[in-house]
């Protein structure tokens, strides 16, 4: 993401507005099953990150319109993390990217063995939970990821 707090570790809270307002944390990011895009924007304040799941170019708009500052899509690949994945292709992924002004992330099973899948998606980055936590080296593995984005990113302008 573009914004310099998530940069220094100071990320979103997933799900759980009552925690980010309690931590002052720097924003929530909300699912299509939880509190709407709007009402956390109303909880949290303009200056707060709201990001929102979206899987389809209408949720997508919608959450956008509702004042979502980013939004996570996929699951590109099966996920450990999620007890239902619903998987998206990068096809819906780089249709969701152009229906919005503001950064999209593909999420879910994204490694760096199979991230090529996103070359040629205009994705602003991704968003990994096991591809770090389950890593022997977390801090060797962000980096790789980070740098592989970074190549994607370059090779899509």
């Amino acid at each position: 993401i573009r914004d310099p707090e998530m940069s220094r570790g100071l990320g979103d809270v997933y799900k759980r507005q009552d925690i980010a307002m309690a931590a002052d944390a720097a924003g929530v990011h909300v699912g299509q099953s939880d509190l709407p895009v709007c009402e956390a924007r109303k909880l949290l304040g303009e200056d707060k990150i709201v990001g929102a799941t979206a899987k389809t170019v209408e949720q997508a708009q919608k959450a956008y319109r509702e004042g979502a500052d980013y939004l996570g899509t996929g699951a590109i690949f099966p996920t450990t993390t999620k007890v239902k994945t619903v998987l998206t292709p990068v096809s819906r992924l780089n249709d969701v990217c152009r229906s919005v002004p503001i950064p999209v992330v593909a999420i879910g099973g994204l490694n760096a063995g199979n991230m090529d899948v996103l070359n040629g998606s205009p994705i602003d980055g991704i968003a990994v939970v096991s591809a770090i936590m389950k890593s022997a080296d977390p801090e060797a593995a962000a980096r790789e990821l980070f740098a592989r984005v970074r190549v994607i990113k370059e090779n899509n302008r």
